[in-house]
């Protein structure tokens, strides 16, 4: 009698929820921006209030019946601490889009003592970008590996995009990108395996505008350039 009560109560709550979606559902489709379609909605922490993900990093909270929306952070309030928990929902979102990546087309700069890997969104046309290569031996001397996705802040086709794919074709990528980074002008090999149009498209989804755009293990973004001893600090923290 017991575990029926159980199975009726869990199948009563799932339909109030399906309810719930499709009354959000509804409401929500009216005010998205065009092309913009709702991806999932999933109860959050606050009851009786829902998050709407449609493309945006950023979820919009709704009201179970969707006549009450809000675009913003929610926070929560703990003993020792206030959470943003949306925060941390785009940082989950981030490391889960991240994930698509093949790892093994990074150009890769690891420490050899590593003790954290950042993935770096980089453009060799970018002076900060530039900056940051020139102090990969300190950032590697302090235990943090370097990652490098590609992002052309120019586009797809643009001069920064050709030179990154014949970075990445190189028999040596690491040396040609740390050529490239200086300003040298190579012979540059192409090849239907470069990973450059890929990595693009997850920075633009990840919400990269510009570059150097770190990225920690847990998703976080960094943006812009960040000097060695400051990274690792964040890093710890």
């Amino acid at each position: 009698m017991k575990n029926k009560l159980i199975i009726t109560l869990s199948f009563l709550f799932f339909l109030s929820i399906s309810a719930d979606e499709n009354k959000i559902k509804q409401k929500i489709e009216q005010i998205l921006p065009t092309g913009a379609e709702i991806e999932s909605i999933e109860p959050s922490k606050f009851p009786g209030i829902y998050k709407v993900f449609y493309g945006d990093l950023q979820p919009i909270y709704v009201s179970n019946d969707g006549t009450y929306f809000i675009y913003g952070d929610m926070f929560e309030i703990t003993p020792n601490q206030i959470l943003n928990l949306t925060d941390i929902e785009i940082s989950a979102k981030r490391k889960e889009l991240l994930s698509e990546l093949d790892t093994s087309k990074y150009i890769s700069f690891p420490s050899d003592n590593q003790k954290y890997t950042v993935t770096v969104f980089t453009d060799v046309e970018c002076g900060y970008c530039r900056k940051l290569h020139k102090e990969i031996s300190e950032y590697n001397k302090l235990g943090i590996s370097i990652n490098y996705a590609a992002f052309p802040r120019s586009g797809i086709g643009s001069n920064a995009f050709t030179k990154m794919v014949g970075a990445w074709c190189s028999n040596n990528p690491q040396k040609a990108i740390t050529s490239l980074k200086k300003g040298d002008d190579l012979n540059l090999d192409f090849c239907d395996t470069q990973p450059i149009a890929k990595h693009y498209a997850i920075g633009k989804k990840i919400g990269i505008t510009g570059t150097p755009a770190i990225i920690t293990s847990n998703g976080n973004l960094l943006p812009g350039y960040v000097p060695p001893e400051e990274l690792l600090e964040l890093l710890k923290s």
